[in-house]
Parts: C-alpha cells; sequence; structure tokens
C-alpha cells in the first residue's frame, strides 16, 4: 500500500508539472539570427538546383508550350543579294521642279549641313565671325614672314563693327566695336574678290587691284583661301527653311537606268536626317527630267554576299542562363500602360517575350542610297536551308512598323531603306537667337516672344534686359501719395512680345485661319514736360527713332501732339520672311497648328560635326522643340490702377 501511494503522488506532481508546461509561452531571444554551418568545400551540390521531382519540372515546360519547337534553330549563316538606287539629286522646298534639283554626292558637304547651313559671312550677320577669320590670314602671313600682306589686306578691306543704338543693352557689341572695329580685315568681301579669279586646281590667276600686291603673295592668298572655304559651311542652294512652320522642306532624287523617285522629307527638324524623315513618290517629268546624272548605275549587287547573324541585345534584355543576374537598371515590370497604350504595350511584348528572337545581319553599303533586300536564304544550326520572304501585310491593311510612306498611292513601302550620308554627333554652341510661340488663353492670343537675338556683333543679345531699356517713360508722373485712379486703355506688354493676330487664310472659303505676326505698339509722351521731366528721356525718343531695323515711328496724331507711337518689330531672322525686304513689307503668316498649347521654341545655332572622312564642318542651323506650355503676357484693357503701378 505504501509504494502505491508513492506512485499515485509522482503521477499527480507530473501531471502539475505538464499543466504548467502548458501556460508557459516560448520566448524568443532578442539577438537571433541562424548561421549556416557548410560541411563541404565544394558549391556542386548546391549550383546543381536539383529538384526531388523531375517530372514537375517536365510539365511546368509543357504548360509553357516549350515543346512545341517555334523558335526551332538558331540562325547560323546568312546569305542574301542587294540591290540599291543611288541619291543623285537635291532641291530645297516644298515639290521643287524638276529643273531646281542641283547634284548631290555623299562625299560633299553633309547632308545636314546643306540643308540647314544659311550665310553669316556673306551677309554680314557675324561681324565678329568675320574679323576672326581675318585674323586668320594675320597668322598666315606672320607664319610665312610676309606681314606686308596683311598690311596690304587690312587697307584694301577694313573690317566695321557698329556701335550699338543703346551701348547699355548690348554691352558684348559695345565691347567688341571699342576692340575690333576698324582693326580687322573684312574676309567676307576679301575672299569674294579672291574667287573671281581662282583656278580649277585652286590657285590664283590674279589678284585684286586693291590689293596692291604682285603675284608672289597668290600661294598665301590661295592657301587662306581653301581656309576660307571650310570655315563655315555657307552653302549656294536657296533657303529650305519654311518660315510658315518653322521647319525644313527638302527632297532628294534617286535614280538609275531603270527608275526615278523623289525623297521628300517636309517637316525635319531635329538635327539628324534619317531615313524616317522621308516620304517616297514616283519621279515626274519622264526618266531623265530629275537627275543631273542620266547615266547612273544602280547599286546593284553582282554576286551573293554571305554572312554570320548577330543576336540584338539591348538593356533589360531577359538573361538566358539560369543562373545569370539581369540587369536591374531597365525593370519593364514598372512599364504602365493603358487598354490604347498599343506601342507601350508591343514594346514590353517584344522586350519580354520576343527579344531574343531578334537577329542582325551587317550588310556594308554606300551611304547615299535606296536599298532593298532582293533575296535572303537562312542556314540554322541544323542544317536546314529557309528561304525568307518579306512580311506581306493583312488585306486592305496599310500599316507597318517601319517603312517609306508612298504619297502616290498612299501605302507603305516597307522593302526600302534610305541610307543617309554618316555625321558624327554634332555639338551644338550656344544659342545665337531663340523664340518662343506661346498662347496667352487670359489675352485670347498666340504670342512670338523673342528672348534672344544677335547685337551688332553677332554675339546674343537677351532682349528681356534691351526691354528695361524701353519701359524707360512708362510710369505716369503721379505722386504714389495720390489716391486718383489712374485710366489704363492697356497694360504695358514687352517690347520682344510679338502678337500674332489671326487671320482669314486667303483665298479659304471655311473657317481656316493662320496667324500673321505684327508689332507691338507702346505710347510716349512727347511733350516739353516729359523731355526735361526724366533724365535721358529725350536722347531715349532720339534713340527710337533712329532704329529704323526694328522701330518704326509711326506720324504723331494732330488730335494727340504729345504722343508718339512707336511700333518694335522683331530684331532677328527667326520671325521673318525675308530678311532682304524692309521690315514694314516682310510678312510672316504661320500655320495655326504650329502653335499648339505646348508652345514651341525655335533656336539658331552653331552646329560643329565631323563626316566619315573626319573632315569637320561648321555651319549655323535652326532646331525646333516642344515649349513649356502656355504664357501669360498680363495684357488687360480698360482697367483702373492706383498710381504707383503699371
Amino acid at each position: 500500500m505504501a509504494v502505491m501511494k508513492l506512485d499515485k503522488s509522482i503521477a499527480q506532481q507530473a501531471i502539475h508539472v505538464v499543466d504548467k508546461l502548458k501556460t508557459i509561452e516560448p520566448e524568443i531571444p532578442l539577438n537571433f539570427r541562424l548561421e549556416v554551418d557548410p560541411r563541404g568545400d565544394s558549391y556542386d551540390e548546391a549550383l546543381a538546383a536539383r529538384v526531388a521531382d523531375p517530372l514537375w519540372m517536365l510539365s511546368r515546360q509543357w504548360q509553357f508550350r516549350e515543346f512545341d519547337g517555334e523558335d526551332a534553330g538558331t540562325p547560323v549563316d546568312v546569305s542574301y543579294r542587294l540591290s540599291g538606287t543611288p541619291v543623285l539629286g537635291y532641291a530645297p522646298g516644298l515639290d521643287p521642279k524638276d529643273g531646281e534639283f542641283s547634284a548631290f554626292s555623299a562625299g560633299d558637304i553633309p547632308l545636314e549641313a546643306r540643308v540647314e547651313a544659311e550665310p553669316l559671312l556673306t551677309s554680314n550677320s557675324h561681324p565678329k565671325a568675320n574679323i576672326e577669320a581675318g585674323q586668320v590670314l594675320r597668322r598666315y602671313c606672320t607664319h610665312a614672314g610676309r606681314d606686308d600682306v596683311a598690311q596690304a589686306a587690312h587697307n584694301a578691306y577694313p573690317a566695321a563693327l557698329q556701335m550699338p543704338p543703346d551701348p547699355l543693352s548690348d554691352v558684348a557689341g559695345m565691347l567688341w566695336h571699342l576692340l575690333l572695329d576698324g582693326a580687322g580685315i573684312d574676309a567676307a568681301a576679301l575672299a569674294r574678290d579672291l574667287r573671281t579669279n581662282r583656278k580649277p586646281d585652286g590657285s590664283l590667276s590674279a589678284l585684286p587691284a586693291t590689293l596692291g600686291l604682285g603675284m608672289d603673295a597668290a600661294p598665301l592668298l590661295a592657301d587662306w583661301l581653301r581656309w576660307m572655304d571650310d570655315f563655315i559651311a555657307e552653302p549656294e542652294d536657296a533657303s529650305a527653311w519654311q518660315p510658315n512652320r518653322f521647319e525644313y522642306a527638302f527632297e532628294l532624287a534617286a535614280g538609275d537606268g531603270k527608275q526615278r523617285l523623289r525623297l521628300d522629307a517636309q517637316e525635319y527638324v531635329d538635327g539628324r536626317i534619317d531615313w524616317h524623315d522621308f516620304d517616297v513618290r514616283a519621279g515626274r517629268g519622264g526618266r531623265r527630267g530629275i537627275l543631273p546624272d542620266s547615266e547612273a548605275k544602280a547599286l546593284d549587287d553582282p554576286t551573293i554576299r554571305s554572312s554570320i547573324a548577330n543576336q540584338i541585345q539591348y538593356a533589360g534584355m531577359p538573361a538566358t542562363r539560369f543562373w545569370e543576374f539581369e540587369d536591374g537598371q531597365v525593370n519593364f515590370a514598372r512599364l504602365q500602360a493603358g487598354p490604347l497604350d498599343l506601342v507601350r504595350m508591343m514594346v514590353a511584348e517584344y522586350a519580354l517575350v520576343h527579344g531574343n528572337d531578334w537577329f542582325l545581319v551587317p550588310a556594308r553599303v554606300r551611304a547615299g542610297g535606296l536599298y532593298r533586300v532582293r533575296e535572303m536564304t537562312v542556314r540554322d544550326t541544323f542544317g536546314r536551308v529557309t528561304t525568307v520572304q518579306p512580311v506581306a501585310n493583312e488585306p486592305n491593311s496599310r500599316w507597318r512598323l517601319h517603312g517609306l510612306v508612298d504619297l502616290d498611292s498612299g501605302d507603305v513601302d516597307g522593302s526600302r531603306l534610305f541610307v543617309p550620308p554618316p555625321l558624327s554627333d554634332t555639338l551644338e554652341g550656344d544659342i545665337l537667337e531663340e523664340v518662343a510661340l506661346a498662347r496667352d488663353e487670359m489675352a485670347n492670343l498666340a504670342w512670338a516672344i523673342e528672348k534672344r537675338v544677335q547685337g551688332t556683333s553677332g554675339e546674343p543679345l537677351d532682349r528681356a534686359l534691351e526691354d528695361q531699356r524701353y519701359s524707360l517713360g512708362q510710369q505716369p508722373n503721379v505722386a504714389s501719395t495720390d489716391a486718383t485712379l489712374l485710366y489704363r486703355l492697356m497694360t504695358p506688354v514687352p517690347s520682344h512680345w510679338l502678337p500674332l493676330i489671326p487671320v482669314r487664310t486667303p483665298g479659304s472659303l471655311s473657317l481656316d485661319i493662320q496667324l500673321q505676326r505684327a508689332g507691338m505698339k507702346r505710347f510716349y509722351r512727347i511733350d516739353n514736360a516729359a523731355m526735361t521731366a526724366i533724365d535721358g528721356y529725350a536722347e531715349f525718343i532720339e534713340r527710337l527713332r533712329n532704329s529704323p531695323e526694328f522701330v518704326t515711328a509711326l506720324p504723331v496724331d494732330p488730335a494727340n501732339p504729345d504722343i508718339q507711337v512707336f511700333v518694335f518689330h522683331p530684331r532677328g531672322l527667326l520671325l521673318r520672311t525675308d530678311p532682304s525686304l524692309d521690315i514694314t513689307a516682310d510678312s510672316l503668316f504661320i500655320e495655326e497648328e504650329e502653335v499648339p498649347r505646348a508652345g514651341v521654341h525655335v533656336e539658331r545655332r552653331f552646329n560643329y560635326a565631323r563626316t566619315a572622312d573626319g573632315r569637320a564642318w561648321l555651319w549655323c542651323g535652326r532646331r525646333k522643340r516642344v515649349g513649356r506650355g502656355e504664357a501669360s503676357s498680363g495684357l488687360r484693357f480698360d482697367i483702373g490702377v492706383p498710381p504707383g503701378r503699371r
């Protein structure tokens, strides 16, 4: 009995301990971590990525249709034949006539420079660059020990750099005038006279009589003239710039003994000419009507070419190896697309699904030609040979991913590719002239804002700073303590804000309108009280009257003899149709669709690039970019303001 009682007490204690353990909550220490304890020196087993059920992997491959064999073999060898049509003619403008085409060669001046380049030295729009070219002649003469030639050129062709009408608004022009006026050589005038006596080999047959030099100076001047030809590109072709659209328009003529084609570029603005800038159409005027060389030969391959296909690589491409880390800088998973963003969805599908199905076959061709693949066969890794045919569109479908639009039929010709002459990355200089086209919803107007223009030296001039000088005399001569409200017919707008007035398109019976550039009017008091009340006001009015290039003084109204009206016009070239005309006779009509709500920025800059032969080219061209939205001029009419405000 005693033993039985002892066992029962032990059992009761055990039950009590178990109940107590049930109430104890597990505790995890704060500093807790798991550490691996490798027992081997090799990672082969871990990298093998063994699975317990290989059949599961095969099932997943079957579910993803990896056993269908759609990709087949990988291309190894590609045989193909190309046919090409040379481009031999160039003509600026929209729809040029057959006789307006001039010769074009890929080895001549770059196509970008031929389209964009505008006269600088010959038009004297950059006097400082003209004098710098004359300084190069001085260095040529100093190196040759002929300082007498430089002195004779300076005496016969002195360069002038005018003092700005308002030196305080064009400080750079004033400083360059004080430094260079009369101290340099007019390089443009000297080069013009030397070219009249130049032989085909580049030598000079005679020298201008104004120099008073013997023919022993001719080789030196001929060397400088060759440098002058390469200094700034100034083609003799007519301008391809379309001022009503702020775009370049030109055509290239392509043809051989079989066909005549035109490559039409009507909206070139970005500074780099490529195949997608062109449309194609049949040449008119007969087989020999648009090309200077009627016996041009086709650029067809005489034999079949053979090349190795390379897989296309791009950033963020899915990795093909199991343990390869993909590029983390590109995240296609974050690509957001709506139901109608077909292009984005196509890009995502190409990058993630079909990116490894594209191969590149290099082909060396002559630049400046229009090419087509005549035949192509591919041999894959299994030894099979496949003939590749061009992809045909669906019936009644004209859409293609890429190609040249046929302007005659409206179809997209995806079988041709234009290879323009290559050009290195273009270096752009500082802005010489800048104009912003913007809409002003509050004023119900569109504005052309001249932000920068070229000053008297050719260097850029900030017109916003210049306008501060023209604001002189606009403040009313009323004490600020006077409580009387002043009546304003209209609030003043900066002089470099030029209104674009909507007008009916000439000859149009519809409601189509254009935007006509107008001048900004300013009203100034010219009575004796105003002339004597403000220091420098009389000189300011006289300066306006003596600035006919961009300021027009209207006749004084007999009913208001104390008020003079001045009209401010554009100072630069971007808002001019024909800079050779008087500003009052030069009208500019802009197509309304060229001024969207986002606005437009148009610039003139120096451009520097090299062609494939290593030759450097410098020219002045124009660029058109998207603006920064709407603008606010603050224009209001019929308001009353306190005396201290404008």
